[in-house]
């Protein structure tokens, strides 16, 4: 359990470094262990995005050592977001339209210090596939 590195972002724009496992976007709350080992039951409604990253000083830009691919693209559509608070984010997802809950994405960059993100529906202004 709490295998999973994760910044929680919330809405209010507080942030929440710990370790959780992977989830549905369909969950009401996930649990996620801070970084003093404290657990926490957090409301998925409450949360702008739950980024899993592969360490917790980084930057989502970050890129890894020059010609070094730390993944390989995962399958899915190009999308493109913009959030309510002006945030836009770009990745991969195998949706087909945009879900009535949160979803989860991944980063276009390979080399970026997140490797999927959760993405709250609430906080969605608008949302695009790319070709």
């Amino acid at each position: 359990m709490f295998d999973d590195k994760m910044v929680v972002r919330f809405k209010d724009g507080t942030t929440l470094a710990g370790f959780g496992d992977n989830f549905m976007p369909g969950e009401e709350s996930i649990l996620v262990a801070d970084l003093d080992g404290h657990a926490h039951e957090i409301r998925l409604q409450e949360v702008k995005l739950v980024c899993f990253v592969r360490n917790f000083v980084g930057d989502s830009q970050s890129h890894a050592p020059s010609g070094q691919l730390l993944y390989q693209a995962v399958p899915g559509r190009k999308i493109r977001l913009k959030l309510k608070d002006g945030e836009e984010l770009r990745g991969v997802s195998s949706l087909s339209e945009l879900p009535r809950n949160g979803f989860f994405m991944t980063p276009l960059n390979p080399n970026s210090n997140n490797i999927h993100i959760y993405v709250n529906r609430d906080v969605v202004l608008s949302f695009a596939f790319e070709s």
